[in-house]
């Protein structure tokens, strides 16, 4: 019997060919763009892996003030940790474009060839492929830098700048004003002393190797000794002199201070030792005069006895002589002699006297003067313990001006100035990460459209079985077993499905397929050419799953129209709508008839309004797409009301003249696993290109209406961003959201925002001006102009205009194909009210408005419904479509677009109604007699 009903099969096919044909393409354009989307998905994550793998991808990087020093990049190696300087520095091209130069690779992010080889000499350099492609530049080409022709030797692509993004703050990348060049050691200091190069980026790239975490590495780094002194950037140095310096000033001050009371309080004690000497000497040597006045007066003494005698003896020899002078010859002379020593003795007897005067003053100011080293000592005594008590007291104020010092200066000259691991840089991944959410998505859309081609092909079966209702009747009536004609009826679905997946995945696997897929990621992310894969679940998928669909959707829909009695089969009766006890409501007959007439064609009815609204989501998506890219690129200029944006690396004391000071910095949010960089921007309230009036309070912020709808965050939330490098997270409160759509960003008064972040009062980072300042090259980190921001803005239009374009004519397709064939299906099953209407003498006009009005009231209704829903469905899943994307989500359509996508409709309904009326026309009278039992 299965053989003898096989041979239906080509009747069947010959007879329905075109709706057959029509839903086998639509399975095959479904499941080709399922397949290729996913497999493009599969071929870039699955290169992207590998290619961190081969090229020795970093786990993150580090960025410092002042270059390591060879000990201690030492002393980090040794550790196990692989670390490589990455320095780089940007030099403006004579087009404006600018191109970030490295030095040769060796260890980490190694660069990836697509042609050439590495740089070898002083003028050779390897560029970027994105950059090459816009700039039209090839291997062998001679390109000018820095007045220097250098020729490029190879072209490739570098892990960590997968998306070659300027800044991380940059919501878009920009080929054609930005890349990257590596160049030999001697190249790189050569162009960067002759290129006029802005500030030397001293970034670190680093493999962990599970040695060690990421925080122990960074604190390791914090804990190396760090003289900002030592740093060669003049900028630098002035504005660590500025506050560090101060520091240093009052610690020099402090440390002085100490020696100087360390010295004084050595001199105290030597003086104190040296009066103690002088006290006990001053003693020892008034106990000597004492004596000596002792000596003085018996020598006083004896020469006063000595001149008693010696006057007795003058006066006797005198009287001697008088009285025997003539008697004894010399008697005179002795009488001269005894008067020469009389005299001699008396003169020793005032000498004596003198002698003992002095003596006595001699003691006398001995002992004055031992009282005054006694004093002296005295004195020495309590300037040692004085000096010994300011030396206490400096050591202490020394200890105590250190601690506040720490405190005041808590932000000490600390050499890290950016730290940055692999998940949370926008650079890494890039491609991957945006093609990822189309696995899930093209997998799991891909079983609605088999779901719902395969319901279509079910409503033909269905109708097909009505229309041989006897014939099956007969068969069970001759013992024909159900199961065989379900078989036999879904077996043709089945191989329609099976045939559409397999064609659609040859198709999509094929070089039609995921290699066009993966385009727009070769036109905006770089990275090499992947060789191509087919995975197996892919293959399975394709394969088993359309028909596995096809065979449960059939089987369900199509086992309960089987189930009925032989006889009734036979009789061809039909089961009675239950639409019938629906009581209308009087009404014209027209009117009444076509709401039956619908009533009955439900089941269509619901076709049409699943096949208008999975129409509808993928035409939404492409137009959420649309209107994305163009309000990014319109809002963003709108918004930017300053011409240029000067951010600063080393800012001056005082704004240029013309400018607007600001402070900007930038924290991380995460949301559906992507790290995004939020802009915290700190404005005065007067500040001329923002219409914003920041609230005061070091936790309030005004948030733009981007990061509102990101984050889902309103008036009174609270938003949580984190600083990565310091580890710290800040919770604010959103006191105002306004329209601002440059990026991610949210605003605070600049004063409570210094005060946050532990910043002067004067402190500021960025300066907005409307015309161009003198600004020195070398304190800035990057000039962004308005051109900038609307160059970039506008890559998004550029890079999604096919998929925008290939979606919204895949939904069209989709509606027109599943209107045609429903609406089709219908007519067929009212071919005999239809003939029977034109027997009682309705003409062409009101049989069209009998039997398809009520598909229009269908088809009203359904888009009246299906549009806002599609529309809320797709806005909701939209953030996660481009969670990797830092920027504004506007999805809102005009009025015009609502309307219009309306009117698109009704007029594509009503071009297939006149198709279909061509088939109303061909049904003749006489269809009533071929239905007579």
């Amino acid at each position: 019997m299965n053989r003898v009903l096989g041979k239906r099969f080509p009747r069947q096919i010959r007879a329905d060919l075109f709706r057959y044909s029509s839903l086998f393409l639509m399975i095959v354009l479904c499941m080709y763009i399922v397949i290729s989307l996913v497999d493009a998905a599969e071929i870039v994550i699955r290169g992207t892996v590998n290619n961190q793998i081969e090229n020795h991808l970093e786990d993150g990087q580090i960025t410092v003030f002042s270059a390591l020093t060879k000990d201690q990049l030492e002393q980090i190696r040794d550790t196990g940790v692989v670390m490589e300087p990455h320095f780089s520095y940007d030099l403006t091209l004579e087009d404006g474009s600018v191109l970030r130069i490295f030095q040769n690779r060796e260890q980490v992010d190694t660069v990836e060839l697509d042609d050439g080889r590495e740089a070898e000499t002083v003028d050779e350099i390897v560029l970027e492929k994105r950059y090459c492609e816009e700039h039209g530049i090839h291997t062998g080409d001679l390109i000018r830098i820095a007045s220097h022709e250098v020729k490029v030797t190879g072209i490739g692509s570098v892990v960590d700048y997968d998306a070659p993004l300027r800044k991380l703050s940059d919501s878009a990348v920009d080929s054609r004003i930005f890349g990257l060049g590596f160049m030999t050691a001697q190249g790189y200091e050569l162009f960067r002393e002759i290129g006029n190069a802005g500030s030397e980026d001293l970034t670190y790239a680093f493999i962990l190797k599970d040695v060690m975490s990421s925080d122990d590495l960074k604190q390791m780094i914090r804990d190396f000794p760090f003289d900002y002194r030592s740093v060669d950037d003049p900028y630098y140095r002035e504005m660590l002199d500025d506050t560090y310096g101060k520091k240093d000033e009052i610690t020099d001050g402090i440390n002085k201070l100490a020696d100087g009371s360390l010295e004084l309080y050595d001199g105290a004690s030597e003086l104190k030792d040296g009066s103690a000497e002088l006290k006990d000497g001053m003693k020892e040597l008034y106990e000597g005069t004492s004596e000596l006045k002792d000596g003085t007066r018996e020598l006083k003494e004896g020469m006063n006895t000595l001149l008693e005698g010696s006057g007795e003896l003058c006066t006797g020899t005198g009287v001697l002589a008088e009285s025997m002078g003539n008697y004894v010859p010399g008697l005179d002379s002795v009488y001269e002699g005894s008067v020469t020593l009389n005299n001699g003795i008396q003169a020793a007897e005032n000498g004596a006297v003198q002698l003992d005067d002095g003596a006595k003053d001699l003691k006398k100011g001995v002992w004055e003067a031992y009282e005054g080293s006694a004093e002296l000592d005295d004195g020495a005594e309590s300037l040692y313990e004085g000096a010994g008590e300011l030396r206490d007291g400096i050591l202490e104020l020394k200890e105590q001006s250190d601690e506040v010092l720490e405190k005041l200066f808590s932000k000490s000259p600390d050499n890290i100035t950016a730290f940055l691991l692999k998940e949370d840089n926008l650079r890494i991944g890039g491609a991957s990460g945006d093609i990822e959410i189309n696995k899930t998505i093209g997998m799991v859309a891909g079983i609605i459209v088999i779901i719902l081609f395969t319901y279509v092909l079910s409503v033909f079966v269905i109708n097909q079985i009505r229309e041989e209702s006897s014939v099956i009747g007969a068969l069970y009536a001759l013992g024909v077993r159900k199961r065989d004609l379900v078989k036999h009826y879904i077996f043709l679905p089945t191989l329609i499905s099976f045939l559409g997946g397999l064609t659609g995945a040859a198709v999509g696997l094929s070089g039609f397929g995921s290699s066009w897929q993966m385009s727009d990621s070769y036109a905006y992310y770089s990275i090499p050419v992947f060789d191509r894969i087919i995975p197996p679940y892919l293959l399975v998928y394709a394969i088993l799953m359309p028909p596995l669909v096809s065979v449960l959707v059939n089987f369900l829909v199509i086992n309960k129209s089987l189930s009925r009695t032989a006889l009734s089969l036979i009789r061809n009766e039909q089961k009675v709508s239950r639409g019938k006890d629906i009581r209308l409501p009087d009404m014209p007959f027209m009117r009444k008839f076509t709401l039956r007439q619908m009533l009955r064609e439900r089941r269509i009815a619901f076709t049409v309004m699943a096949g208008m609204f999975i129409a509808l989501m993928i035409f939404m998506l492409g137009m959420d797409c649309y209107v994305l890219c163009k309000s990014v690129g319109e809002l963003s200029s709108r918004d930017t009301g300053y011409r240029y944006m000067y951010t600063y690396k080393y800012p001056t004391k005082e704004v240029p003249e013309g400018g607007e000071a600001c402070y900007v910095t930038s924290l991380k949010k995460t949301l559906y696993g992507y790290t995004l960089d939020v802009t915290v921007m700190g404005i005065d309230r007067d500040n001329p290109y923002f219409d914003v009036t920041p609230v005061k309070g070091k936790n309030r912020i005004v948030a733009s209406d981007a990061v509102s709808a990101r984050y889902n965050v309103g008036v009174g939330d609270q938003l949580v961003l984190t600083d990565n490098a310091s580890d710290i997270s800040y919770a604010f409160t959103v006191a105002e959201v306004v329209p601002y759509s440059v990026g991610l960003t949210v605003f605070m008064d600049i004063e409570s925002m210094r005060e946050l972040f532990g910043e002067d009062e004067d402190y500021y980072n960025v300066v907005l001006a409307g015309e161009e300042l003198k600004i020195e090259e070398g304190r800035l980190y990057a000039v962004t102009t308005k051109e900038d921001i609307d160059r970039a803005s506008g890559i998004f239009t550029e890079l999604m205009a096919p998929m925008v374009t290939m979606l919204i004519v895949m939904s069209a397709i989709i509606f027109c194909i599943v209107m045609y064939l429903m609406t089709s299906v219908m007519i067929k099953r009212a071919e005999f009210g239809i003939s029977l209407v034109k027997i009682f003498g309705f003409n062409g006009r009101e049989v069209r408005k009998l039997y398809l009005d009520g598909n229009r009231l269908v088809v009203i209704v359904g888009a009246l419904i299906s549009i806002p829903a599609a529309k809320w469905i797709i806005d909701s899943l939209f953030p996660i479509f481009i969670a990797n994307v830092a920027c504004s989500m506007h999805l809102e359509y005009t009025w015009y677009h609502y309307v219009g996508l309306f009117a698109a409709i009704i007029l594509i309904y009503s071009l297939i109604s006149l198709v279909i009326t061509r088939k109303i026309n061909r049904v003749t009278p006489a269809e009533v007699l071929k239905n007579r039992e």
